[in-house]
Formats: structure tokens, sequence, C-alpha cells
């Protein structure tokens, strides 16, 4: 049973919202802090000192609803192919690069370093504020919950929402809006980039749907940081020279 896919409208309001609130969550500090090292301003687009996230997503589904999403993860294992198990473990990697089998052979690091760079950057942003939800909820991972789910890989910490996703969604959107004539293939690897996540068994849906919400509130957010404003303007040029018609 594939993910169940967002309306694009619901995800725009979202982050429209979000965005009006920026102001008042500065000043009201309401920070979730998080165990591992916050990342340094300059490794980021929006600092997690600045934005609780937590705020504008819903809680993790409760105990019920949770051992719905494990039975249809169980049929999904079912029915996995080897291939598919493969995909999983190749979209491990979260880079800009996982979209070179859409972009094309041309789509390395050698020939795009100013977009490595921005798109790294969105990396540790996403990171920073994924881990606020990730410390408050600290949801386990479905193959805690059930050991009938067997994973493709495994990690021990907090599922709730996907950082994959996350990353591969804020990317996806930021990706395409570089590259508007490839905009379909570009949101169709970043959706297929999530499902894998459940398909491996090591994200619930919900935790997908939620790194999309999240990377949604990221990618409007960010669009007033100058230094977002400059990198992604390097990264277009660049791009743009290597895919001219």
């Amino acid at each position: 049973m594939p993910i169940r896919k967002f309306a694009c409208s619901s995800l725009i309001v979202l982050a429209v919202a979000c965005a009006s609130q920026l102001p008042n969550l500065a000043a009201a500090d309401t920070t979730v802090q998080i165990s591992d090292a916050v990342a340094k301003p300059e490794q980021v687009y929006l600092s997690p000192a600045h934005f609780d996230s937590t705020r504008f997503l819903a809680p993790p589904p409760d105990a019920q609803a949770t051992q719905r999403e494990i039975e249809e993860m169980l049929v999904l294992q079912q029915n996995r192919t080897p291939q598919q198990v493969m995909q999983t473990i190749a979209d491990i990697r979260q880079s800009v690069l996982m979209f070179a089998d859409v972009m094309g052979p041309q789509f390395t690091s050698a020939n795009l370093p100013a977009t490595i760079k921005l798109f790294d950057k969105l990396y540790h942003t996403q990171s920073a504020i994924n881990k606020q939800a990730k410390e408050k909820w600290k949801r386990v991972r479905p193959p805690l919950a059930d050991k009938r789910l067997t994973p493709s890989t495994f990690y021990k910490s907090y599922s709730y929402p996907s950082g994959h996703a996350t990353y591969a969604y804020l990317a996806g959107i930021v990706l395409a809006d570089l590259m508007p004539q490839m905009r379909k293939q570009i949101y169709d690897r970043a959706y297929a980039f999530g499902e894998n996540r459940v398909i491996g068994g090591v994200h619930y849906p919900s935790d997908v749907e939620a790194g999309r919400r999240l990377a949604s509130m990221i990618a409007v957010l960010i669009q007033q940081n100058p230094d977002f404003q400059r990198d992604a303007a390097a990264a277009r040029v660049e791009l743009s020279a290597l895919y001219k018609s």
C-alpha cells in the first residue's frame, strides 16, 4: 500500500502559517532542546533557536493507529522485491546526488560545487530542526515496536519525523525551483525516496508524512534568508550553465 500523498495546497497553507509566526517564536524562546550538538549558525539557513517546529507538527499517532501502520508495513515487507530492498539501501545516503537518476549523468559533485554547497547546508538545516520533534516525542522505530518487521537497514535514533524524508522533500522543493523544467521528475524522486523508508521497514508512513510537512515549512521559512538567496542564486547559475539547451 503506497504512502498517502498530501494535497499541495495544505502544505502551502501550513508553511505560510509558520512563516507568519516566526518573529513571535524567536521572542518566545520556545525551542525544544536536542541532545546532539547543535549546528553552528553558519551551517544552517534556519536556526532551531529561532523556530520550534513542534508547534506546527501534530504528535505521532496513538498506539491504535501505530498498530495499523505496522500491519500496513508488514504487507509491504511481504510483497517487496529484492530490487526494492536494494533501492532502500541505496537511499540511505542523504545527498542531492540522489537525484542523479533523474537529472542525468552530468549531475555530479565535480560539475556542481556551488549546488553541493547549497544542499549540504540544507541537510544541516533540516537535521537541526528535525531533531526537535524526535527529542520531544521520542517515537521508537518500527522494528523496535514489532519484531516481525525486518528492516533493510537499522537505526536506533527516534522515528518521528523521518529525517531522510524531510531532507529528500526539502531538497526536491529547492531543486525543482532551480530546475522548473524537471519539476515532475524531481518531485517524483523525492516522493519515492520517502516511500522507500517505509518499504525498508525503518519508518512508519506517518513519519514520512510529517517529514514532508516539515520540509515544506523549512522551504518557505528560508526564502528570506540572505545566505540562502545568495547560495541558491549561485546554484541556479551553475545548473543553468550545465543544462543549457
